[in-house]
C-alpha cells in the first residue's frame, strides 16, 4: 500500500546540510502494523512528515497504492495531542471539521465512530483543556479515522502517557487494525509497545534503516549491533 524508495532529506543552508533521512526504502501493506524504532534524533518524526507529505523530499518517492483522495486515505496522529487540537473549539468542532466535505449528516456519524475510540456523547461539549490526556488522544485518533482511511501514521502518540493509558490506546490501535481493516505505521522509541503491536519493525540509526524484522512466534529477531543493543 505504502512504498517509499530511497527517500533522503538534509537541513540547513550553505553547504554541507545536515543530512536527516539518508536513502530510506520500506513498504507497508494492506492491513499491517509496521513499526519504526529508534532512538530520539534519529529521524523518525521528519521520515513521519514526508511521508504525509507536510514536507517535501530532497531524493526518493513516497507512493500510495491507491486511486482515492490522499488525505483521506492517509492519515497522521502526532505525538502532542493537545497542540494538535484548537483549544478554542469544542470536541465536536474538532470532529466536524475533517468532514466538512461529507454528505450526510456529520454528527450521526460521530456519535456513531465515539463508541470505537471509548468516549461518551458527553465529551463533544467539552474543549481539549478539559479532558484527560488519554481523552485528548482518543479525540486525536478519533478525528482520523473518521474519514476511513486506509494507513494511519501514528508518531510517538503513547510516549507522553502513562503506561495503563498507553495499553488503553494500544488495545485500541490493535481493535481499529481489526475491525477497520486498515494499515497502521508506528513509529515509537518504546520497544515494549512496538514488539507488542507490530507484525514487522524497521530500525533507525543515524537517519538510515539498518536492519528490518519480521515477528515470528511473538518476538522479532536480529542481528545488527545496535538493534540487538536496543531490544536488550
Amino acid at each position: 500500500m505504502l512504498n517509499v524508495e530511497h527517500l533522503s532529506k538534509s537541513y540547513g543552508r550553505g553547504k554541507p546540510k545536515k543530512a536527516i533521512l539518508q536513502d530510506i526504502n520500506l513498504t507497508v501493506d494492506e492491513g499491517e502494523i509496521v513499526g519504526i524504532v529508534g532512538e530520539s534524533g534519529s529521524g523518525k518524526s521528519t521520515l513521519a512528515r514526508l511521508i504525509m507529505r507536510l514536507e517535501s523530499a530532497d531524493e526518493g518517492t513516497v507512493s500510495f497504492a491507491t486511486a482515492d483522495d490522499f488525505y483521506a486515505s492517509c492519515q497522521i496522529v502526532f505525538q502532542n495531542a493537545t497542540a494538535a487540537m484548537n483549544p478554542s473549539w469544542t470536541v465536536r468542532e474538532i470532529l466536524k471539521e475533517p468532514l466538512r466535505k461529507m454528505k450526510g449528516d456529520r454528527d450521526a456519524h460521530i456519535r456513531e465512530m465515539l463508541e470505537k475510540v471509548g468516549l461518551e456523547e458527553k465529551h463533544l461539549a467539552r474543549r481539549p483543556s478539559e479532558l484527560s490526556g488519554g481523552e485528548r488522544q482518543r479525540v486525536n485518533l478519533l478525528r482520523s479515522i473518521l474519514v476511513e482511511p486506509k494507513l494511519l501514521v501514528c508518531d510517538e502518540i503513547v510516549s507522553n502517557l502513562d503506561r495503563l493509558i498507553q495499553k488503553e490506546i494500544v488495545e485500541l490501535i490493535q481493535r481499529l487494525n481489526r475491525e477497520m481493516g486498515m494499515a497502521i505505521l508506528f513509529i515509537s522509541h518504546d520497544l515494549k509497545v512496538v514488539e507488542h503491536l507490530c507484525d514487522r519493525v524497521y530500525v533507525m540509526q543515524g537517519g538510515r534503516i539498518i536492519e528490518e524484522s519480521v515477528k515470528r512466534d511473538g518476538h522479532f529477531s536480529f542481528e545488527h549491533s545496535y538493534s540487538l543493543m536496543l531490544f536488550e
